[in-house]
């Protein structure tokens, strides 16, 4: 294989598809997207209440009214210093006419308070919207607060002395290092650092393999490809749109990152960077090339893009299964079916960014990882140039899988 012929064909695809609006546009709108998708939803959650809410009550037990509206105004305030509820008690006590003030709109909500409240420890919360989570929230912790301190009097015990021997005891959390050092570390920080490498890794895996297959398919269809195989081999052919595309993906990755760690700050304080977290990136390199080839290797046969998009499901199907035993590389990252699984190459770049950054596996482990990928990337990209070069030139069946095998082992 020539190497120089590799690198014109991955220099051709890069520059060819970098220079395109569609990249253009992708490279701008998927940042915005996200910084949307993030921003947006905190920015509304965060949102304070403009104007004091009005709440009615049934109170059936006459003592709960008074210590709510205390305990609500001392609570929450408005920007503007004035209450952020007021609870006003229904006249009568009657639902009907608690009905009526909310749907003429004198009260958002209101809460029934019955008799049994103290035996039953249950409320009713009535509104035309019942998932204003804040509001319900608020209500439910108030009231409980109230009916503990009327339950503790009532047994003669202080209630100042029980809340503050009920203060929470924090814990935190050190992890120690295979060379003896710690640091400290947020509960469950690790898998959240798997979680997100994982899914990013899903993600470029899904736009930039369909994006080799559609390659792929147009080359099979342009006949230019036959003039284009007298000049190098479909090894080489295959190779350079892999790597071309490849390095497409990782700069497309490198702008989003550098987007994304300008709104990083607030998210930082629950990830733990480990220090071997280039181990990370070297999976995410090295997982990334070999997916392309299985993706390029998969759609190589195929003559359409429903063809392409059927034998592609499968892989992507892989793709998920980390994400689905993620808790139990949480709890026992040490396991032998977990070590064992880190050494397919199907599983080695999810199930390596689930265990470092929780607990990081043995070098021997790590560097027999990384080379298996390595390999199976190069034979991934051999075979798939072996499945092209016979490709185009069979027409009207559908190869089966035996076919396929005996392709890719086929040389010359």
């Amino acid at each position: 294989m020539s190497i120089k012929k590799v690198l014109a064909v991955a220099r051709w695809e890069f520059i060819e598809k970098v220079r395109t609006k569609a990249f253009i546009i992708s490279l701008i709108l998927m940042p915005a997207f996200m910084a949307l998708m993030m921003v947006v939803p905190s920015l509304i959650a965060s949102k304070p209440d403009t104007t004091t809410i009005k709440i009615g009550i049934i109170d059936k037990t006459g003592r709960i009214t008074s210590a709510l509206s205390s305990d609500l105004i001392d609570k929450f305030k408005l920007p503007n210093g004035k209450p952020n509820y007021e609870i006003v008690p229904v006249t009568g006590g009657h639902r009907e006419d608690a009905n009526n003030m909310v749907l003429d709109g004198q009260i958002s909500s209101y809460v029934v308070i019955d008799t049994n409240i103290l035996t039953a420890r249950k409320f009713e919360y009535v509104s035309q919207n019942v998932s204003n989570i804040k509001e319900i929230e608020r209500l439910q912790s108030s009231v409980k607060d109230i009916v503990e301190t009327e339950e503790l009097s009532r047994s003669g015990v202080n209630p100042e002395i029980v809340k503050a021997a009920s203060k929470p005891v924090d814990l935190e959390t050190v992890k120690l290092s295979k060379t003896g050092s710690v640091e400290k570390a947020g509960v469950g920080s690790g898998l959240i650092l798997g979680y997100v490498f994982t899914i990013v890794l899903v993600i470029f895996v899904l736009t930039s393999g369909q994006l080799l297959v559609r390659s792929v398919l147009e080359e099979k269809s342009n006949r230019i490809v036959e003039v284009l195989l007298s000049s190098l081999t479909a090894e080489e052919m295959m190779t350079g749109k892999i790597v071309g595309l490849s390095l497409l993906g990782m700069t497309q990755l490198a702008v989003w990152a550098a987007v994304g760690l300008s709104f990083a700050g607030q998210a930082a304080a629950y990830l733990t960077i480990p220090s071997n977290v280039w181990w990370v990136g070297v999976f995410f390199f090295l997982g990334f090339l070999f997916y392309a080839s299985v993706f390029v290797m998969a759609g190589s046969p195929a003559t359409t893009e429903q063809e392409a998009q059927q034998a592609t499901f499968y892989v992507m199907m892989v793709l998920y299964l980390p994400i689905v035993i993620a808790f139990a590389v949480a709890q026992n990252p040490t396991a032998g079916y977990l070590k064992v699984l880190s050494l397919i190459p199907f599983f080695t770049p999810s199930m390596m960014a689930f265990r470092i950054p929780v607990q990081s596996p043995d070098l021997w482990e790590l560097v027999a990882g990384a080379t298996i990928l390595l390999v199976s990337t190069y034979f991934c990209m051999i075979a798939a140039g072996r499945i092209f070069r016979i490709g185009i030139l069979v027409y009207g069946k559908r190869p089966t899988f035996k076919e396929l095998a005996r392709w890719a082992l086929k040389k010359g």
